[in-house]
């Protein structure tokens, strides 16, 4: 059994116990001498149990699990990454833009060109990256950049080509390693195993949950699936797949073909019906329904009609309600996964 930690009025009373053999103390130096003994008890077996919490990953303090991480893991707290991508510009022929200089975006975010670029004609572009790594980098096609400082033969305004600047990644959360932590106790290594390829997906920085299929095409290869839930898209992009799969090819067992891969999404779009009707119970009721994908979206999985019931009637406020669509369980393919797709009020 556990062992229990006396409470301080216990290590007093065990002191005051001690020191008078048994006999009351009112207002004596004993008493004085009992509570401080009692308190210093009390510091040492507050200090053994912080010491047994630090044992373990799921009550370690932030600075023990960096250490922990960087002990058990191959990659220990996972870095931010800078966004980047390509923009494109206009000017005069022959005109040079030096790598280093500074675009600006229109909420204030500062981006710079990687590589000089001289134009052959009017237009051009650019492989430009975010000044500081994290998602704010992450800006959508179409999104115009202005240079911060004016460049000779250049045009002021440059234009984010598709598919966008993509990959800013936040430095990985506590949360998230102590998770990966516990996982390293949990998934052992075996040399190729369905938990070696998820492990190896998820090392890599924005992944943050990943699926594997076996004999995806036929005996000895494997099908690896994995989202990026902190991008404007989940659905990783061709960049973020070569990155993973550069990754796990430098892992993986020789003898296996593998295939990085991004799921196919497949978005459930909801109408409802709710009493009362009201635009606080509609919200909750999203919200709930965003909570059940996020719980429960795995690659090929299916979403059970009951549990939609259920996140539905566990929303703040709602008493009654009906589902119209979907009118029961919903099915995805080996390679789909059910993603929200807003509601429909009836």
């Amino acid at each position: 059994m556990p062992f229990e930690i006396p409470t301080l009025p216990a290590l007093v009373a065990r002191a005051q116990a001690d020191l008078a053999g048994g006999s009351a103390l009112v207002r004596s130096d004993a008493e004085v001498l009992a509570r401080v003994l009692g308190a210093a008890s009390s510091g040492r077996y507050g200090h053994q149990r912080y010491i047994a919490d630090q044992i373990l990953p799921d009550t370690a303090d932030d600075e023990t699990l960096l250490r922990m991480a960087q002990a058990r893991l191959k990659r220990g707290r996972l870095e931010a990454v800078k966004a980047s991508g390509a923009a494109t510009f206009t000017g005069a022929a022959s005109a040079l833009l030096d790598a280093g200089t500074l675009l600006q975006r229109d909420d204030q975010v500062l981006f710079r060109v990687r590589a000089s670029v001289k134009l052959t004609s009017t237009e051009g572009v650019a492989q430009v990256e975010a000044l500081e790594p994290g998602e704010l980098g992450n800006t959508p096609a179409g999104t115009q950049l202005r240079l911060v400082s004016p460049v000779l033969g250049v045009n002021d305004t440059f234009t984010v080509a598709a598919p966008g600047l993509t990959g800013g990644t936040e430095q990985e959360s506590i949360d998230a390693l102590r998770a990966r932590v516990i996982r390293s106790y949990r998934v052992v290594a075996h040399g190729g195993s369905k938990g070696d390829y998820e492990t190896w997906a998820l090392e890599v920085a924005g992944v943050t949950r990943a699926w594997v299929v076996r004999r995806w095409v036929g005996p000895g290869t494997v099908g690896v699936f994995f989202v990026r839930d902190g991008d404007i898209d989940i659905i990783p992009s061709a960049e973020a797949l070569a990155a993973v799969a550069a990754y796990i090819k430098q892992e993986r067992p020789v003898t296996a073909e593998v295939y990085v891969l991004p799921p196919a999404e497949k978005p459930v779009q909801y109408q409802l019906s709710v009493t009362p009707d009201s635009s606080a119970v509609r919200r909750a009721v999203e919200a709930a329904l965003v909570d059940l994908h996020n719980r429960e979206s795995e690659l090929g999985a299916t979403l059970l009609a009951t549990h939609i019931a259920e996140a539905i009637s566990g929303a703040t406020g709602e008493r009654d309600h009906k589902v119209i669509s979907p009118a029961g369980n919903v099915q995805a393919a080996p390679n789909e996964l059910l993603t929200y797709g807003g509601v429909l009020w009836s």
